[in-house]
């Protein structure tokens, strides 16, 4: 009888550690999640700076994508952020004071508002003449139903 499977001869020939020894490089092949996030947070640095040196190469110094590439290299962890946690923060401590948010009401309100990323505030939405909120031109993340 012709065996069909003749790796299995094999297999069973080499020894437990051998087999082991197989198995386990496959797995650690297979793994996704080799590096710790620290070591993948300072590759995807290196990655960038390597970038940003190939902007510069080619002359491209004077784009604003190279000073933002430029800003993000040299300082990793800028102070001051976008401040949009911060309005929506202020916004909601406000309904807090007067202890809206409890009834409920802030809830229901909240979705008349936006961030407003020109002034970095939360302002009232525009609205039409039958007082329909008009969202167009705001991004979803920014409208007030999505405050978190």
């Amino acid at each position: 009888m012709i065996n069909k499977f003749p790796r299995t001869i094999n297999r069973r020939r080499r020894g437990d550690e051998d087999r082991m020894g197989s198995m386990m490089s496959n797995m650690d092949k297979n793994r996704k999640d080799k590096e710790d996030p620290e070591v993948k947070r300072e590759n995807k640095q290196v990655r960038k700076l390597k970038k940003l040196r190939s902007l510069e190469s080619k002359g491209k110094t004077g784009t604003n994508r190279y000073n933002k590439l430029k800003e993000k290299v040299y300082n990793p962890f800028p102070e001051n952020t976008n401040g949009r946690r911060k309005a929506i923060k202020e916004f909601k401590k406000g309904y807090e004071k007067v202890g809206k948010v409890k009834s409920g009401e802030y809830d229901r309100e909240k979705r008349e508002f936006y961030y407003s990323k020109e002034n970095k505030k939360v302002e009232l939405l525009p609205s039409d003449d039958a007082d329909r909120p008009i969202t167009k031109g705001i991004k979803k993340r920014n409208l007030g139903e999505n405050f978190k």
